[in-house]
């Protein structure tokens, strides 16, 4: 007879035992989905102590535990199943809803601008983040100064635009709210570490949760507690900044706006965790003129350039396909000719109105920090000055890319 139970659940791992009393030899193999979508299978091998104390699962060997490739979005509810991978019957207790964190407000699209986040203690009018992500030399810079001239939008502006406050909290609440890691990072004998690092908590583990008598508690403390306030405070630091950057400026501004860190999808999710609500502005350039513009400035062959831009593409498509409400793709193409339909739309999709540059501010910046003599001279510099193999090789490795975001293959 098989039996088992999801010990834990949380949005980075979950975690129990598998067994059948009739082969108590056997190691079953588990299935794990999230959102009808299959993750993994997974054999239950590990250790259990108390398996193997009831004398019915042999050695007990029979546990399990599946780390997430990344944590499980904060955002939404995530139906978990876990079943046996024989049969695809859900475990006894395999069926769980993780429920989205408080901060996110519920009744509307996932990221969509909504009220004031009353239960996460967000006060009316505060401000939205406006976040510019992009790969490296696709005209983020560009934009910064487009957004920072918008009345009712504030940016550090200082070119090349590099202040980004939501990337540092984001990486500071992943260290602190991540689980354990003994070896690679902090243990509980060496606090004070080097005097300049703090590692992930070492008390978030499964060692120092027997301190609590049931789990429940501390794993509500680690998995939702912790996290909200973290998040909370860091959305109250970063906002203050701003708020005194527009009284400086003589701005009413309601956004901010500021670079992400590239593609990364963890500082993306805590942007939104973080505030609630936010407005992405996500810029797509022809991979071919990032190449070119890639190994200008940063002196990069063409081979490890050429891998950096392939896993951005991609990263660019797993976008599109979020398909999230609180998400604008704009093409770099159309803003450097200043393209009235692409001004317009990012314009109605921000509420405020953008305009094309139309003095010789875009100019300047790539006299400073661009590799081209002009925005005009920046598209399709391509043609000219990749070599014919290359050419072919970005035609069958992108083909999907520029299909998706509508560039020529040829």
């Amino acid at each position: 007879m098989r039996g088992g139970h999801v010990d834990s659940l949380s949005r980075r791992a979950v975690s129990g035992w598998a067994a059948d009393a009739e082969r108590p030899a056997l190691r079953l193999t588990v299935s794990i989905t999230v959102g009808g979508a299959h993750l993994a299978d997974i054999v239950a091998d590990r250790p259990r102590n108390d398996l193997a104390s009831l004398g019915r699962f042999g050695d007990g060997r029979h546990g399990f535990v599946y780390n997430f490739p990344e944590p499980l979005a904060a955002d939404r509810d995530h139906e978990v199943v876990v079943s046996f991978a024989e049969d695809g019957k859900p475990l006894p207790n395999g069926r769980h809803t993780l429920a989205r964190a408080q901060g996110f407000p519920r009744g509307a699209a996932p990221g969509a601008a909504g009220g004031p986040r009353t239960e996460a203690g967000r006060p009316a009018g505060s401000m939205t983040p406006i976040l510019v992500t992009a790969p490296g030399r696709s005209g983020t810079t560009l934009l910064m100064g487009l957004l920072a001239r918008a009345p009712d939008i504030v940016a550090a502006e200082l070119v090349p635009y590099e202040v980004r406050l939501i990337s540092y909290h984001a990486a500071a609440f992943h260290v602190l709210t991540a689980p354990a890691d003994l070896e690679r990072s902090t243990h509980p004998d060496r606090l004070e570490g080097d005097g300049f690092h703090v590692g992930f908590n070492p008390f978030h583990s499964p060692q120092y949760a027997q301190a609590f008598r049931a789990p429940g508690p501390v794993r509500d403390y680690f998995d939702q507690f912790a996290p909200d306030r973290l998040a909370a405070c860091a959305r109250d630091l970063i906002e203050q900044f701003y708020r005194r950057l527009a009284r400086d400026k003589g701005k009413q501004a309601k956004f901010f706006a500021e670079k992400g860190n590239n593609l990364h999808k963890p500082t993306r999710m805590f942007t939104r965790r973080a505030f609630g609500r936010a407005r992405e502005l996500v810029i797509v350039r022809d991979p071919r003129d990032v190449l070119c513009s890639h190994m200008a400035y940063f002196s990069s062959s063409a081979d490890k350039a050429f891998t950096q831009l392939t896993h951005a593409g991609k990263q660019l498509l797993a976008i599109r396909e979020e398909a999230r409400e609180d998400i604008h793709i704009l093409r770099y193409e159309d803003m450097v000719r200043g393209d009235e339909a692409c001004f317009a739309a990012m314009s109605a999709f921000l509420g405020v109105s953008i305009e094309p540059d139309a003095g010789d501010k875009g100019q300047e910046v790539f006299r400073r920090h661009g590799t081209s003599v002009s925005p005009e001279a920046s598209v399709a510099r391509w043609r000219g000055q990749l070599p014919e193999a290359l050419k072919a090789r970005c035609a069958s490795d992108w083909a999907d890319f520029f299909v998706a975001f509508g560039y020529p293959s040829d």
